[in-house]
């Protein structure tokens, strides 16, 4: 039996039909025939989470990994705002997000109609398009116009930047009422027609060309991507210029030797008198968000030519990064020109990237001294962490200081590497590592701090962790963050109104869902702790919760880059 409500059983029919193979819900009532209708299709898969937020990034985590749409479905009212942070967060991570939100009829907001709220457009700023959907639509025309829009809207979290597409579904009552009809056979289910793909004009690529071979001074900056071999082959081939230097970071999942994977050390090391040597002329900005404050604040108003070319293709992200030495090119597409400035010819006797390379390598080797005598510490822990953990692992970093932390080291080959940088909260950090594990049954492992994990515990609330999901909390009892950045330590009550010190732990947080949990509060102690937890065979998801003191990881932080700036 399926639900009542003909338009609504069409939703769910085109969304099989174009592929659409997982759909997480949360329990509510104006959403039942959506849920009916879904469960009774074998080829999509029905998760059921109740909190909608953790539904948001766990759909998040299994679409950032599988590279397909993933629907979320919820009720209407308050409910859907509680999906506003992860869509938020695949709109700038483009990740395709199908959101279907349950409505009231239409006339029903601000007339005394209970979880009624203003819901059409409600995402407009964070999605790739808005639809409204009649799901009592019932002629052959209203049917064939709710099947347009659907066949629309997935196709909008793909073509040409991926990201979330809200569809708002109008349903009256009843809602749970079920039949054994058949879907009518005269409507007709036409797909969306494929949209061609638009290609740089032949006049700008070689403008691009000539202004490229123009300059002796050009830097690659790769921002957060995920890993792609036709990528990784087209900048080792570029990688191979002396005018050129590729500057990445762990998230940029770039496995080409010899870049600058080190660029907060390296730029340490950069005397004022001596930096027009490392300034590019021409930068290239390549996939998304970059954490490194450092290279932005070295390169402001520094570049002639800046040239932002995000994954994806028809139409330009526009990041003037650098200042007001932006350069738009409409419409962008990544690998024509990546194809195309690796044709023209490098300049002679260039030696740029060597000039970077020799600086990456002393920033290495002072940062090797310093790392084996400093004290127990976050930075020691993740030192500890980014060499023992195994190279076959997709890490999962939660924002603030375990993303930083991490540039600090580099990525072993094979190791795949996240976070939620789209917009860098530290919302829905656990939650879409659950989702990544759970679409990818691979090893895990999710690194936050003691705030992140306690802002997203809900993430527990959850019959689908992964036994592959492994969780480290560094808990330093409190927002460590804050004593990294220049400013916060200058307010009063600086503990209270930022660092907001507890005293909490996640034992009994572990305790309550069941899960195996694994503590240490020393040096001595981590290598065996971190095996044991990483050999866990209980056949669920477990944690490790890393106690380190906050204001001495602090200090030790900062001596490292006195460490540096001392010793160039």
């Amino acid at each position: 039996m399926n639900t009542s409500k003909t338009a609504v059983r069409f939703i769910a029919d085109v969304c099989a039909r174009k592929g659409i193979r997982k759909v997480v819900f949360s329990p509510g009532s104006r959403s039942a025939p959506l849920v009916i209708a879904f469960s009774q299709i074998i080829e999509i898969e029905c998760l059921v989470i109740p909190d909608e937020r953790v539904a948001g990034y766990f759909a998040l985590g299994m679409a950032q990994q599988l590279g397909e749409p993933v629907a979320v479905v919820c009720t209407s009212g308050t409910a859907v705002l509680n999906l506003a942070p992860a869509i938020c967060e695949a709109y700038y991570q483009n990740i395709p997000l199908l959101v279907l939100t349950a409505d009231r009829p239409e006339g029903a907001v601000n007339n005394g109609e209970n979880q009624a709220i203003m819901q059409e457009n409600i995402f407009s700023n964070y999605v790739m398009s808005s639809h409204e959907v009649d799901g009592d639509a019932q002629t052959k025309k209203d049917l064939e116009e709710v099947i347009a829009s659907i066949n629309k809207a997935i196709d909008d979290t793909t073509y040409g930047f991926k990201g979330p597409v809200h569809v708002n579904v109008h349903i009256s009552e009843p809602l749970y009422e079920t039949t054994g009809e058949d879907l009518p056979d005269d409507v007709e289910i036409n797909e969306t027609e494929e949209r061609g793909k638009e290609f740089i004009p032949l006049k700008d690529l070689q403008r691009i060309k000539s202004e490229f071979c123009y300059y002796k001074r050009k830097m690659l900056i790769v921002g957060m991507r995920e890993y792609d071999e036709d990528f990784n082959e087209k900048l080792d081939q570029l990688n191979q210029r002396s005018d050129l230097i590729i500057v990445n970071e762990n998230l940029s999942n770039l496995q080409v030797q010899d870049t600058v994977w080190n660029i907060d050390a390296t730029l340490a090391l950069i005397h004022d008198k001596r930096s027009t040597q490392y300034i590019p002329e021409v930068v290239v900005t390549l996939g998304g968000q970059v954490v490194s404050k450092k290279i932005k604040k070295f390169l402001d108003g520094m570049p002639k030519i800046h040239w932002d070319v995000p994954p994806g293709s028809n139409g330009g992200r526009g990041w003037a990064m650098f200042g007001d030495m932006f350069d738009p090119i409409e419409p962008v597409n990544e690998m024509q020109i990546l194809n195309a400035i690796t044709e023209t010819e490098e300049v002679e006797g260039a030696t740029y990237k060597n000039d970077w390379l020799k600086l990456s390598k002393q920033a290495d080797e002072l940062s090797s001294q310093y790392f084996a005598k400093a004290g127990y510490s976050d930075l020691k822990v993740f030192e500890t962490l980014l060499q023992q953990l195994p190279s076959n692992a997709y890490l999962q970093f939660g924002n603030s200081t375990p993303v930083r932390y991490s540039n600090l080291f580099k990525q072993r080959n094979g190791q795949r590497v996240n976070a939620n940088r789209g917009t860098s909260g530290i919302d829905g950090c656990v939650s879409t590592a659950a989702g990544a594990a759970y679409a990818t049954d691979k090893l895990t492992v999710c690194i936050v701090g003691d705030v992140s994990f306690i802002y997203d515990s809900n993430a527990l609330w959850n019959n689908y962790l992964s036994s592959k999901l492994k969780i480290i909390i560094i808990n330093n009892n409190g927002g460590n963050i804050f004593r990294l950045l220049d400013g916060p330590q200058k307010v009063n009550n600086f503990e209270k109104f930022f660092e907001t010190k507890h005293q909490y732990t996640a034992e009994h947080l572990a305790a309550m869902y069941g899960l195996p949990y694994y503590y240490c509060a020393a040096q001595n102690e981590l290598d065996k702790t971190l095996q044991n937890f990483l050999d866990d065979k209980t056949g669920k998801s477990s944690i490790l919760e890393i106690k380190t003191d906050g204001a001495i990881s602090a200090a030790v932080y900062t001596k490292y880059f006195e460490h540096l700036k001392n010793n160039k």
